[in-house]
């Protein structure tokens, strides 16, 4: 995250637009926002504590992405990693989850030979836990969230068997993406991080954590308020800030992280969270509205959005003022509006994550990409790969 997983048309198109790395869900504008400065003034001292230079080390920018298996039409992650993995620095793999006594289990094609291919090429690969229903009902599960970290000894289960997992499997580390946390659990997800965080440093492991986007703390928030950015910060090895989706499920069409917004939270979260820690999410899929569900967009992949583009004949432009490409076409009478990420706005992008002097990038979710930004962005970009 994480942005989510993803759809294959109606109830699958609600459980990638729901996925994250991968949150497609936006986060909601509280009632009364505090009065932003405009000024490019510079940001206060994060609030949580100092780095754990083992992991982080000094001036060091990573590339992560987040594997997920293929759903209908849209494509899983597996070639991509492969193809690219020297560019890659971690890999997060979307392929468990929790039950309410806080057993981890299973929630995808779990191939660990995959994994250590990733580890063999030089990245770190983290077993990536989530709070997600891939059935019945899907999308993020509120009420399990609430009985596993509401409960200490449910809690403390969760820890040990995540701990276990990482041992048992040769996992570098947990990534922990745990969305829609009821907001009256805030503490408890903030002492769910700690006591995770604890258990994981005593076996040389880490903890990345997934947290969604937001520019004021609303602790009532149905969607950001569980999620206490510098206790979280202070507890993580790294944070994922879910840069994603200012436009997407459940609002109507516009950027899925304009230039601007996505500098606003940045701003925020160095406030809260030491900037070393903080790796960026990059949205890297494409919104399609229909006038006919106004706000429940099509979930697309770069090479699906090209396809379309192409198939009605449109132009691709870009929105100045967002720094994101996008079109318009009208099919069978509904006209639709089109917001997707190239290479030259995924920069733009990047630009901030080194302006800000950020721990690296997360991209959700490998495979859907602009292949372009393998040659011309992540060669150069991460420490560890750029010379290689």
């Amino acid at each position: 995250m994480k942005r989510f997983l993803n759809f294959m048309m109606s109830s699958a198109l609600i459980l990638g637009l729901a996925l994250a790395g991968c949150t497609n869900a936006p986060s909601p504008i509280p009632p009364q926002t505090p009065k932003q400065t405009t000024q490019d003034t510079k940001p206060p001292e994060a609030e949580a504590g100092a780095t754990r230079d083992s992991v982080l080390g000094a001036e060091k920018r990573v590339v992560l992405g987040f594997y997920t298996d293929p759903e209908g039409p849209v494509p899983g992650s597996k070639e991509t990693m492969l193809k690219n993995a020297k560019l890659l620095d971690e890999v997060a793999f979307f392929w468990y989850a929790f039950d309410a006594t806080g057993k981890v289990v299973p929630s995808g094609k779990v191939d660990l030979k995959t994994k250590e291919a990733a580890q063999k090429n030089g990245s770190k690969a983290y077993a990536l836990v989530h709070n997600m229903n891939l059935t019945g009902t899907v999308g993020f599960d509120a009420n399990l969230a609430h009985r596993v970290l509401s409960n200490p000894a449910i809690r403390a289960n969760l820890v040990t068997n995540l701990v276990n997992l990482t041992t048992k499997d040769g996992w570098d580390g947990i990534s922990v993406d745990i969305e829609k946390a009821p907001p009256g659990d805030r503490n408890n997800f903030s002492a769910f991080v700690a006591e995770l965080g604890k258990a994981l440093k005593a076996k040389d492991k880490v903890l990345n954590i997934s947290i969604p986007a937001k520019f004021v703390d609303y602790p009532s928030d149905l969607w950001s308020g569980a999620y206490d950015y510098a206790a979280i910060g202070k507890a993580a090895d790294q944070i994922i800030l879910m840069t994603y989706d200012e436009h997407g499920l459940g609002t109507t069409q516009g950027p899925v992280a304009s230039a601007g917004w996505v500098d606003r939270v940045i701003k925020f979260a160095v406030g809260k969270i030491p900037k070393e820690k903080i790796v960026m999410g990059l949205p890297v899929y494409s919104f399609d509205w229909g006038t006919n569900k106004p706000t429940m967009p099509d979930y697309l992949s770069y090479a699906q959005t090209l396809e379309r583009a192409k198939k009605h004949g449109v132009e691709i432009q870009t929105d100045l003022s967002a720094k994101v490409p996008q079109f318009s076409y009208t099919a069978n009478g509904v006209r639709h509006e089109v917001y997707f990420e190239n290479i030259a706005s995924l920069r733009a992008k990047m630009d901030s994550a080194l302006k800000h002097k950020l721990h690296g990038v997360a991209i959700w979710r490998l495979g859907m990409e602009d292949p372009a930004i393998w040659d011309a962005l992540m060669k150069t970009y991460g420490t560890n790969k750029q010379k290689k």
